[in-house]
């Protein structure tokens, strides 16, 4: 069989979808031999190349509650607006959202590993906001012909998770290695590319931008939430159609990212849209080169 490469796109809480596709790979042996993520698709990576089975990580999620992955930046907040209104005090609010909680999350389950450590073949993408190149977390000796792509191979499976998770405005950048980094979907929202040049013979992608939107979005992070996802899943079309060999589009409307009592839908909607897919995938596999 080909081996087969898995790369999970971004999507905010809507990335609990992959939690059901990898559910329905795992029940059916098809292990993949190689995966990819770009934010929430980072963190669902992260824990399976660590090894942590599908049926784990539910039950993670499902213990979670709001308070324990999101930590407000009320210092960053208070110190801006006094700056607006005192002349002479200047600062800058770089993000709503600390992120030290989820990064404290992904360090514990991934046992403090490095890269390096992990068993799995992994790419995780993020972006450099000041100088726009993409950023490729790996444990991979891998050639990838572009000038604005940086490959970093040592550093902590959490700090690449934590950058490639860094919504702009959302959540604060992580500074690392001399870059300022943000979410990785600003470069490559479904990390199909780095999938094939890793070595996988059929790469599957999960894509969580087909969303339907039947809510109004109020206030600042809704507003920047949505216009980063119009944005970025419309640059994503020419490398799947490239690269990837199937997409998968689960049917799932968006969720703010406090809406974790949504996770079980999500997960049963990865489920059905796994399922509906996998005689095709299966048969894809067994095809000759």
């Amino acid at each position: 069989m080909k081996s087969l490469g898995l790369a999970l796109g971004g999507g905010g809480m809507r990335g609990m979808a992959h939690i059901g596709i990898l559910q329905v790979l795992w029940d059916h042996g098809l292990t993949p031999e190689f995966i990819s993520g770009t934010s929430v698709g980072s963190i669902m990576a992260a824990f399976y190349a660590a090894g942590i089975s599908p049926y784990r990580l539910e039950k993670i999620v499902l213990g979670l509650k709001p308070t324990d992955y999101l930590d407000y930046n009320i210092g960053g907040t208070i110190k801006y607006l006094f700056s607006l209104v005192c002349p002479g005090y200047d600062t800058a609010l770089n993000g709503v959202l600390q992120g030290n909680k989820i990064e404290k999350i992904i360090y514990r389950y991934t046992k403090g590993k490095k890269l390096k450590d992990m068993p799995l073949p992994l790419a995780i993408v993020a972006c450099d906001i000041d100088t726009g190149k993409k950023v490729i977390f790996t444990n991979q000796d891998i050639d990838y012909e572009q000038a604005d792509v940086v490959i970093i191979k040592d550093a902590l499976v959490s700090e690449a998770v934590r950058a490639s998770i860094s919504i702009p405005v959302t959540f604060k950048p992580k500074h690392l290695q001399g870059m300022q980094m943000v979410d990785g979907g600003i470069k490559d929202i479904l990390p199909v590319t780095v999938n094939k040049v890793m070595g996988a013979d059929y790469v599957l992608g999960v894509n969580l931008g087909r969303e339907i939107y039947d809510t109004k979005v109020e206030g600042i992070l809704q507003i920047v939430s949505r216009t980063l996802s119009i944005l970025t899943y419309e640059t994503s079309d020419l490398a799947e159609e490239i690269y990837a060999d199937m997409i998968i589009y689960p049917k799932i409307n968006g969720a703010r990212l406090e809406d974790i009592g949504k996770a079980g839908i999500f997960i049963r909607a990865g489920r059905r849209a796994m399922k509906e897919k996998l005689n095709e995938l299966k048969q894809g596999l067994k095809e000759s080169g």
